[in-house]
């Protein structure tokens, strides 16, 4: 039996210490720089990135883009992304056992974050965690542990490129010290800028494709409503995504709204017309928009649950449309 056939699902509340420490004083300011006032964040739920790569044929086709590998289709792929809440409702987007030999660690962000290396150390041990037994660990023997892989793709509409590399000892107080290292690799897949991986990709590329299409619309005067319901008719046209689309299109049209966080939220709706240079401008026009997609999921029979999830408006007020 392998450790992974042993998994244990556990709750994982880490608890926080009140501190005076630098570290503390770090993160109270990290977490202030961080949310400006009334901006409007949707909720962190499952992706379209996520979705789109939790089928095991897409992954191996993201892995083998990633890395110049040659995994079949007769590749054992095991999902392990945690389900569990940490941080803030934050989950990892995916993670899979790769042969019994790998574990990978897969986010797209439209804003890179460079605590990424300390997030996947710790979405890491996590999943570590569940894969072995807690009695295991007091062994004589040594533990066979996969081998870690982490990646970032970045879908931001800021300069950056093609690939960089995070590392976890960026972030030590004493440059230079500590044994450990977590190396985060960060691709670029916009369309075209990041051309050079998008070319090995055919899903990857499309998926970078539809996103590049709501931007263009939303440029042209769209509203981001409109400009989602146009790239996904041209990209069924253009056989982008079709089967894709036609099996998840309203859960999808979902999810494009919510992927639209932090400085992507804020940029698309600056290209929408939504803002204005004011705060409560954002914050209104993206409500605004929240009541027309929600009006638009429920016309199409979605529950009001997943409507909720999809738009951060609460169940209240769907029901109320």
């Amino acid at each position: 039996m392998t450790i992974h056939d042993a998994n244990q699902r556990q709750v994982f509340s880490p608890a926080v210490t009140q501190t005076a420490s630098p570290l503390a004083t770090a993160a109270q300011t990290a977490t202030t720089a961080a949310a400006p006032a009334a901006q409007y964040t949707p909720p962190y739920q499952d992706g379209l990135f996520r979705l789109l790569f939790s089928d095991k044929e897409h992954l191996l086709e993201l892995y083998n883009a990633v890395t110049g590998s040659n995994y079949g289709p007769e590749t054992k792929v095991e999902i392990t992304t945690l389900e569990t809440e940490i941080f803030d409702r934050k989950k990892n987007d995916i993670s899979f056992l790769l042969d019994d030999k790998l574990i990978v660690f897969v986010e797209q962000q439209s804003t890179v974050n460079p605590n990424m290396p300390l997030r996947f150390l710790l979405y890491a041990a996590k999943t570590y965690g569940k894969m072995v037994p807690k009695n295991l660990i007091y062994s004589r023997k040594v533990i066979p542990l996969p081998s870690p892989e982490f990646f970032v793709f970045y879908t931001g509409t800021q300069d950056f490129p093609e690939q960089k590399t995070l590392r976890l000892s960026d972030s030590f107080m004493e440059p230079g010290h500590g044994d450990l290292e977590l190396n985060v690799q960060c691709f670029n897949i916009n369309y075209p800028s990041g051309a050079k991986m998008l070319e090995r990709s055919k899903t990857l590329q499309d998926y970078s494709l539809l996103i590049h299409r709501i931007r263009q619309k939303c440029a042209a005067g769209f509203s981001l409503e409109a400009a989602i319901d146009e790239a996904i008719r041209t990209c069924k046209e253009e056989n982008i995504l079709t089967a894709f689309l036609n099996d998840h299109e309203g859960e999808m049209r979902g999810m494009l709204f919510r992927y639209l966080n932090d400085d992507e939220f804020r940029k698309v709706y600056t290209e929408c017309g939504y803002y204005e240079g004011h705060d409560d401008g954002l914050k209104e026009g993206a409500r605004q928009n929240a009541l027309q997609t929600a009006a638009k999921l429920k016309a199409m029979g979605l529950p009001v649950s997943q409507i909720s999830e999809a738009t951060g408006l609460s169940e209240e007020e769907i029901g109320a449309l």
